[in-house]
Formats: C-alpha cells, structure tokens, sequence
C-alpha cells in the first residue's frame, strides 16, 4: 500500500493486510468495551478519539512483540507506524467522510495522502550534489574524488543516472564507494552495469556495508569496475601528491590496531584517506590521525523532524556528524555521506527532510 513497487512489495502488502485486519479487531473491541458507537457522528468527542489511539498503540505494541518473538527486523514498527499513519488513519476518516457527510475531513485525508506521496515518491528521489573543497598544504595539486555511500537500491531509475551524469561531469580522478549496494540480490547485473559506467580518471575503491554479505563482493566489485578494499592499504600517486588509501572492512571498524597497522603501511603518504561505512571508526582512529575518513551508513537519519532533527541514526558519533557532510572531530576531518537509498525489506521507502546525497570532493593546495 505505497506508492512504489519493489521486489519486496508483495511481502510488504501482506504486512500491510496483517496491520489492516489486527487494527479492524482492535477497533471494534475496545469500542464494543466502551459502549462506543463504532462510526458515531460525534466521533471528536475525547472519549472516542482516545479509545481509537488505544486501539491503534495495542496493534503496534502486538506487532513489535511477534516481531521480537520471529526475530524479524527492528524496522517492522517503523512499518507498522508509517502503515497506521498513511493508510489505516486516511481509511478511517474516509469513512467518517462518507458515512457521516463530515467534508471538513477531505483536506486532512488529502494532506496525509499527499505527504505519504512526497515521502516514498518525491524527497526519495530529489537528489541533493554537495560540493566540498578541502584546503591542505599536503596537497601539491587538485584531486577530484566522487563520495558514493549506500546506493542500497532495490532498483536502477532516473535518480541514479543524475548520480553517474554528476559524476562523469566531475572527471574524478577517484571514486570511493562506502559500502551498501543493493537491497534484493535480483538487481545484481543491473547494478553492476550501472557501477561499471562510472568514469574516472585514476580508479574506483569499495569497502563494505551491512547489507553486502549477499554479495561475492570480490567479483562484484571486480565486474563492476572497483577494487575491493576490505582492511587493505593502497599508496597512489596523484600526479605530485602520495595519497594514502586505507579501507576498513564493515566489522573491523573498532579495530585500532589494524587502523594503526593499515595506517603505516602508507607512512609515506603525504595525504591519508580512510574509508570506512560506520563512521564510529572516527573514535578508532586517533592514533592513526588520518587526515580526511570518508563514511556513510546514517543515512542522515533517513527520517528527520524540523528542529529535532534525525529521530535515529544508528552511530555513536555526535549527532551532526551523523546528519552528513564535512565535520571536525578530534582534529580528523570526517565526511558523512547521507547515502543515495533507503532501509530495505520490511522497512518502509521513504526520506523525510533528507535528500540522497552526493559528495563531490575537491582535495587543494593551501
């Protein structure tokens, strides 16, 4: 019941008719409980709409415990909130609507309907291209990277052509990919094709995400034009620049000592990157001291709220490292990429006040 189609689509319906049916039950039994009439005409008295929020908190609380007993993902609640804000509610007052002739409900109806269509359609799919220009006096000449972060897709459309077009007109001389490539194995070849058709001038790096253990990520990575970087050094030279290429593999990320290992392995860098998906390796690595981490995972919250901000982010770093783009942290240069896709599986497709991201990253003389 979304306004998109994916391989998980038919799965998420069936949840979708499992949430309807557990809400339809829990409805007419507290109302029957309280002497309710279930589609009474003064249904905004505060009986009636304290009853209905009952009802509605009983279905997500039943449904969080058969999830935690089928160990199903943590995102099943968010499933079951989104389903019961913009489907079950605007079903409700539809009904109120016509049952009651109460016309004042059509523009609340239409505005759920409407910003239900603005976050699985719309904000999904409005990429945002920030460009960051970093200063260093270790660097003796201009080197472009594209920062590409959780492409986690479920399939390839015109957001991730603006993607490649952005970063073909770039002409990086690197690309560095942190992890998270694909929701359903079924798109595989379709996102290698899509992956090989990014242009470089030098070459393209890969370290891996939470959701890459359905992937052979060597060949993957191989058929799609990368270098598989997984708690790997690699020393490059940049024309005058020695630029030191660490990759962190998704669960050595607290690993200081291979931090510190990988890190000396390019002591002749003049510029040190670290690419990692969590960006938790920043408080690992202040040993290493590298000079910029590249990360992603966040996904800048996904779902954020004006003023508050991200309502989770799933890291341990500081809240506006967390929310993406370029920040200070112990004297390390960090970059947050907020990730071009969305959670996948149960969890619904959407992003609220958080466009996909693109980092195009320019490394300058001071």
């Amino acid at each position: 019941m979304n306004f998109y189609y994916n391989a998980f689509s038919l799965y998420n319906l069936l949840i979708d008719i499992l949430i309807l049916l557990g809400c339809i039950f829990s409805f007419y039994y507290f109302f029957k409980k309280e002497n309710l009439k279930v589609f009474s005409p003064d249904f905004i008295s505060k009986k009636y709409i304290l009853t209905f929020i009952k009802s509605s908190i009983i279905v997500f609380l039943v449904g969080s415990v058969i999830a935690m007993l089928l160990g199903l993902s943590t995102f099943l609640r968010i499933h079951i909130l989104w389903t019961l804000a913009t489907v079950y509610l605007p079903l409700f007052l539809l009904i109120h609507l016509v049952k009651n002739k109460k016309y004042f409900l059509l523009p609340i109806i239409l505005t759920i309907i409407g910003f239900k269509f603005y976050a699985e359609r719309i904000e999904p799919n409005d990429l945002e291209v920030e460009r960051i220009t970093i200063r260093s006096n270790k660097i003796k000449n201009k080197i472009r990277i594209t920062h590409i972060s959780d492409l986690q897709t479920d399939d390839i459309r015109e957001l991730h052509y603006k993607v490649r077009k952005a970063s073909n007109e770039f002409e990086p001389h690197l690309i560095l990919f942190t992890g998270d490539v694909l929701n359903h194995i079924l798109i595989r070849e379709e996102v290698e094709k899509y992956l090989s058709g990014f242009k470089k001038i030098d070459s393209s790096y890969f370290v891996s995400g939470n959701v890459d253990n359905i992937l052979d990520l060597k060949d993957f990575t191989k058929r799609s034009g990368f270098i598989f970087l997984d708690d790997k050094s690699k020393l490059l030279k940049m024309d005058d620049t020695l630029i030191g290429l660490i990759g962190i593999s998704l669960w050595e990320y607290r690993n200081e000592n291979l931090i510190n290992q990988l890190s000396n392995e390019v002591n002749e860098a003049e510029f040190k990157i670290l690419m990692s998906h969590y960006p938790d390796t920043i408080l690992y690595a202040n040993n290493s001291k590298p000079d910029l981490i590249l990360a992603g995972h966040t996904h800048g919250g996904q779902v954020c709220l004006p003023i508050i901000g991200q309502i989770i982010t799933l890291s341990n770093v500081p809240r506006n490292i967390a929310s993406g783009g370029l920040h200070f942290y112990n004297g390390i240069k960090i970059i947050v990429s907020r990730g071009l896709g969305m959670e996948g599986h149960i969890a619904p497709r959407i992003r609220i006040l958080d466009k996909p991201h693109l980092v195009l990253l320019e490394l300058v003389p001071e």
